[in-house]
């Protein structure tokens, strides 16, 4: 299919960084996760995801994902060292240090969150062959440490912190010294300079507070002090909350759709989605991946996205054997009570999952757009494109019907959430066309 010129820049990365994965095999780690702090998961490049657990090895083409309370430090086989904060998706798309600087990679996905990258001797050899991707832009260097965050109107920030570093977005390349930024706004834009800073993100309410010792480069000098502030994500079981969800039929068989009432039971540990229930079906999951959320229930403005693997699916009445369900995706949240009844609204993507198809395959929610309109008998329209591998489906749907703070369409399903409907979520399906499978997946959206 013909995909946009961001989406094939954004295309040919990948697959670049793909081939270069199979020539350099994945014999040694890149990396060992140093501290780990809350919920963070490691997602394979088979897809399976685990915990990831301090002093485990990080390998190229894997992924680590924070959730609200997650944070990690990684440090690699070069010396260099990345900072992940809460609700930040970062993917290892290639990494080889073998101390040649023609074959020596660094590439990485920055999908989502705040990072702060400290580059290791692999940036040193070849700074051509240290990037870190985003989906408006791409960061390279010129010296040593940066900080990047992505702010939730979906642009980013990034701040040089160290030496320099390049910004490139909409075909123009900015380079930054110390202590300068740029702000992205999207990838046909250009970089500007801005006077704010990348901000590392501190969670909600303090828990607990832990602190990770001095640093040191290849060469013994200091770079990194980390006070962390950890926040206690919302646990309990809540009347006040709706679901909606996507899942499979049965391990390999996609998909339906479901929802819940905000007067229905849904239990929450450590802002994952642990059950829930509608008037007639109740489900709890088997095993969960990665869950990422933001707000808290008592503010009123908590949301929450993220995977089951495997589940299972009981009828309330009659009680019929349970059955088991395959992956899940969802979001959950305290629905908007008092809907605006006027004016029109575009929303920015802020969070998602990485959509699945029944075929086990992992992919990436490459762009989405998401608008309303709030008069009486106004639709929402959505559009989500998906890649997997180099193809690429795009979802979309221009008059969803919306009830109150829900709507509904053929393949796609949400609600908004918080006061003035300040965010929406949805789950989608969409199909492969290439292999014949469907896909489905989740998004969050923020005015």
């Amino acid at each position: 299919m013909a995909a946009s010129s961001r989406l094939q820049q954004t295309l040919l990365s990948l697959g670049l960084a793909s081939i270069y994965s199979l020539q350099a095999g994945a014999a040694t780690p890149a990396g060992i996760a140093q501290f780990i702090a809350g919920d963070v998961s490691v997602r394979g490049a088979d897809g399976k995801i685990n915990a990831l657990q301090k002093g485990k090895d990080i390998e190229s083409g894997q992924a680590i994902v924070t959730g609200a309370n997650g944070r990690a430090q990684v440090r690699f086989s070069d010396g260099g060292m990345v900072s992940l904060q809460p609700n930040t998706e970062f993917k290892l798309a290639n990494y080889v240090d073998k101390g040649d600087p023609k074959e020596d990679r660094f590439l990485v996905d920055f999908l989502s969150g705040s990072i702060r990258a400290v580059t290791g001797l692999i940036g040193k050899r070849n700074r051509a062959n240290y990037k870190i991707f985003t989906a408006t832009s791409t960061i390279g260097i010129r010296g040593s440490s940066f900080t990047a965050s992505y702010n939730v109107d979906g642009s980013m920030i990034v701040t040089a912190e160290k030496d320099g570093i390049e910004v490139c977005s909409g075909g123009v390349c900015v380079g930054l010294i110390k202590g300068e930024s740029v702000t992205v706004k999207d990838s046909k834009t250009p970089p500007e300079r801005t006077d704010k800073k990348a901000i590392i993100p501190t969670p909600g309410p303090a828990q607990e507070t832990v602190t990770v010792g001095n640093q040191t480069t290849s060469d013994g000098k200091s770079i990194l002090v980390l006070n962390q502030t950890l926040a206690q994500a919302p646990t309990g079981i809540f009347t006040n909350l709706q679901v909606s969800a996507v899942f499979e039929l049965a391990p390999g068989f996609c998909c339906g759709i479901t929802a819940n009432g905000p007067s229905s039971p849904t239990s929450l540990v450590a802002g994952k989605l642990t059950s829930f229930s509608n008037a007639s079906t109740s489900f709890t999951p088997n095993s969960t991946g990665a869950a990422t959320s933001i707000g808290s229930v008592a503010g009123g403005d908590f949301v929450g996205w993220g995977t089951w693997l495997t589940g299972t699916i009981t009828e309330i009445s009659p009680p019929p054997p349970a059955s088991s369900i395959g992956r899940l995706h969802y979001v959950v949240g305290i629905p908007t009570g008092l809907m605006p009844v006027t004016g029109t609204a575009a929303y920015s993507l802020i969070g998602s999952t990485a959509p699945t198809r029944a075929d086990g395959a992992i992919g990436s929610l490459t762009s989405a757009t998401f608008s309303v309109n709030f008069s009486p008998g106004g639709v929402v329209s959505a559009s989500l494109v998906n890649t997997f591998g180099l193809s690429t489906f795009t979802t979309a749907e221009a008059s969803i019907t919306r009830s109150g703070s829900s709507f509904q369409g053929s393949a796609i399903s949400g609600n908004f959430f918080g006061a003035n409907a300040a965010r929406a979520g949805l789950v989608y399906i969409g199909f492969d066309t290439d292999v014949g499978q469907a896909f489905s997946g989740s998004a969050v959206f923020q005015k």
